[in-house]
């Protein structure tokens, strides 16, 4: 079957221009430094670090106080401080979660924000329901790890006066 041959259109076409960014006008005029860069791609791991450490304290405390009511009935006082030490233990580990994760988002210090994506990614070993939280804690590593992102953690040397 032959198809039928298409005669030239005599219209005017319209200009077609090559330049893909036509399309994105949502990032005209935003500053595009290495920092700026470095800061866009770890919000969204940042913001869920944060979000995971209130999370997880909200959780403790609401853990803390079921253990509460629970072994004030059966067992004996030194084992409720026992429980309740290692929840408090747990929160305030997760107050570095939310130390590192605002460190993460400022681009401030380094070891911090390494530190609680450590914390994040090691949930993976607390039950089935980190599944949901620990891949921002590897996202976190990952985006960490990177040379780019480390470099713009590193503070910039002031100038001396000789």
């Amino acid at each position: 079957m032959d198809e039928p041959r298409r005669e030239p259109d005599d219209r005017p076409q319209r200009p077609v221009y090559n330049d893909l960014r036509d399309d994105y006008d949502d990032d005209f005029g935003i500053i595009r430094t290495p920092a700026e860069i470095a800061r866009r791609k770890v919000f969204i791991p940042a913001t869920a670090i944060i979000a995971i450490g209130i999370v997880g304290i909200l959780a403790l405390t609401g853990l803390s106080i079921g253990i509460a009511i629970e072994q004030l009935r059966k067992n004996p006082v030194w084992l409720l401080v026992i429980y309740l030490s290692l929840t408090s233990l747990g929160a305030c580990l997760f107050c570095f979660v939310i130390v590192g994760g605002l460190s993460m988002a400022r681009l401030r210090n380094y070891r911090i924000a390494l530190n609680a994506a450590y914390i994040v990614a090691g949930l993976s070993i607390a039950g089935c329901y980190t599944i949901l939280f620990y891949p921002f804690g590897i996202w976190a590593l990952i985006l960490l790890y990177r040379e780019d992102i480390r470099r713009e953690f590193q503070p910039s040397t002031p100038l001396r006066n000789d």
